[in-house]
């Protein structure tokens, strides 16, 4: 049975998802809410990516609606509380808030009797939420009868939480050390000026370097990488630190890993244990990458985290270096699809 699923917020998330379900047969967008309200502007950045390229279909508009081909058609609306849009009308079952608005955070608790599950598509409080997911790394606590409204958590701790979750298991981990390289964001200048939040319109971030060009400088910032992922991983509390710079390119994330390990491994069984979690895993989680490549080439890749095999080290057989790229849109957007799916068994 099809499951019909709404989006609020057709920013560059929301966008990947739709892009990712026009080839799934399992579930149908049927209704979208955007405070853009231009629908034929929205149309037009369906159509055409330039990060992903022209979509190899037809994408018009009818009187409030987004037709994809000939068969997908998309009910859209322009609201700017997720609460004000009818998704009941619509047999919507699963709405997912890829605003990134706070003030739709808060509201989405009012959906519950009127859809049967909300996923937002960051890492708040908490407080804020039923319970935060990431698919390979705690999706065993998801409990239907109790978690209506989901997290699914940040792009960086959905690329962490599998992979430290597979080194806990296999050799324990006792401390380590995260660094992030992730792309520009639509928030983030072009040339200098305040750095203007987007979950709290109007609100200035007080790092003010945020708001430098970020075309041309690598900026330090802090992440919140870690605190996702020990949202999910209750053994890695305390354990890591963390900071992150914000890069000038467009798409695919890397992390630079750190871990002390409590056993004495081999390279080769660092290795082989990823090998073997690629080989069991449920979902697209890990990809071994063993050729000579650079971030572009994972450009469009969905699998949460690819560990590049060239770059692992391994110092007095207990220190570990890692490498991971992650398509921060596309892998990410990808295990949201893979949570709506599984909620809705």
């Amino acid at each position: 049975m099809t499951i019909k699923v709404g989006i609020n917020g057709l920013g560059r998330i929301g966008r990947a998802i739709v892009r990712i379900l026009l080839e799934r047969a399992d579930i149908e967008i049927v209704a979208v809410n955007d405070i853009n309200p231009d629908i034929e502007n929205m149309a037009y950045l369906l159509k055409y990516d330039s990060t992903y390229g022209k979509l190899p279909f037809s994408v018009t508009t009818g009187e409030h609606e987004i037709i994809i081909g000939n068969e997908k058609r998309m009910h859209i609306f322009h609201h700017h509380l997720i609460t004000d849009v009818p998704w009941e009308k619509y047999g919507v079952e699963v709405v997912v808030d890829s605003s990134g608005v706070r003030k739709n955070l808060l509201e989405a608790r009012n959906l519950k009797g009127r859809v049967k599950r909300c996923i937002v598509t960051h890492s708040p409080p908490s407080t804020d939420v039923d319970r935060t997911i990431i698919l390979g790394a705690n999706e065993q606590e998801w409990d239907p009868k109790k978690d209506f409204l989901l997290s699914s958590s940040i792009c960086d701790a959905n690329a962490f939480a599998p992979v430290a979750k597979v080194l806990d298991n296999s050799f324990g981990i006792t401390h380590g050390f995260l660094t992030t390289l992730h792309p520009w964001l639509n928030y983030q200048n072009l040339l200098d000026g305040p750095s203007i939040s987007y979950a709290t319109p109007g609100e200035i971030h007080d790092y003010y370097a945020l708001g430098r060009a970020s075309t041309g400088s690598l900026i330090p910032k802090t992440t919140s990488a870690i605190k996702a992922s020990e949202a999910v991983l209750k053994s890695l509390r305390d354990k890591f630190l963390s900071m992150s710079y914000r890069v000038p390119t467009m798409i695919v994330s890397s992390a630079d890993l750190s871990v002390q390990l409590e056993k004495q491994t081999t390279l080769e069984e660092v290795k082989q244990a990823f090998e073997e979690m690629a080989q069991n895993q449920k979902w697209n989680i890990i990809y071994n990458n063993k050729e000579a490549l650079v971030s572009t080439d994972f450009t469009g890749c969905a699998s949460s985290a690819v560990v590049d095999h060239r770059w692992m080290r391994l110092n007095e057989h207990n220190y570990l270096k890692m490498v991971l790229w992650y398509d921060n849109e596309w892998g990410y957007s990808s295990r949201v699809v893979d949570l709506i799916a599984y909620i809705s068994q």
